[in-house]
């Protein structure tokens, strides 16, 4: 029974590993696809940085690993890559921003959760021996998603200033939407931080009770 469950969780593991392969290859294919039509004359694609930025952040997961030396789970590289479609690639290379406004906030909260888990990992590979307290765990996790949320919108105002790029659809409502971006990923973070934690504590106690 053990070595079935081995065998079932190492050939899931290959599985999903097949998934981001092929996910990472399509949001680099279309990222190459659209900064080539942008050097089509009179194209409609006009947003070359937002192309080459897509492209990039298709790599994120292994630059992630070079520089900080923490490898992310295959669950959450296949949640980080299912992310991308809908913030680069549909709301920002695409214009859906702009056809419906309120896509805008389902990924920045959407944004906040995968921050969240991604500083859920870090703490389970940091503190693998002895995790910290359950108040710090939480603290963490919101302010990583706090700085997450900080970050990309810095990063979007000044692609915008310095290269001309549109990565800000709904600048024109200037500071409160703005505001309202960092705000929904940290109501985004609360909750998955909640549940997180939650759940940890639950099957910490399950496991000591077997024991």
């Amino acid at each position: 029974m053990i070595k079935e469950a081995k065998l079932c969780g190492d050939s899931m593991k290959q599985y999903i590993k097949q998934i981001n392969l092929c996910i990472k290859v399509i949001i680099i294919t279309v990222g190459v696809l659209l900064s080539v039509l942008y050097l089509v004359p009179g194209s409609q694609f006009y947003k070359i940085w937002s192309y080459l930025a897509t492209i990039a952040l298709a790599f994120a997961p292994e630059i992630w690993r070079h520089i900080f030396r923490l490898k992310l789970s295959d669950q959450t590289e296949l949640a980080y890559y299912l992310f991308l479609i809908p913030a680069m690639v549909m709301g920002i290379d695409l214009d859906i921003y702009k056809v419906w406004v309120p896509f805008d906030k389902i990924v920045h909260c959407g944004s906040g959760v995968l921050a969240t888990v991604v500083a859920w990992e870090i703490l389970e590979q940091v503190f693998a021996k002895k995790q910290p307290a359950k108040w710090f765990r939480c603290l963490f996790m919101i302010c990583f998603a706090t700085m997450t949320a900080a970050a990309w919108e810095c990063f979007e105002y000044g692609s915008d200033k310095l290269f001309g790029t549109h990565m800000q659809e709904l600048i024109s409502v200037g500071l409160n939407d703005t505001m309202q971006d960092i705000l929904v990923a940290i109501a985004g973070s609360i909750v998955t931080a909640g549940i997180i934690v939650a759940v940890s504590n639950t099957g910490k106690k399950a496991t000591s009770k077997k024991s």
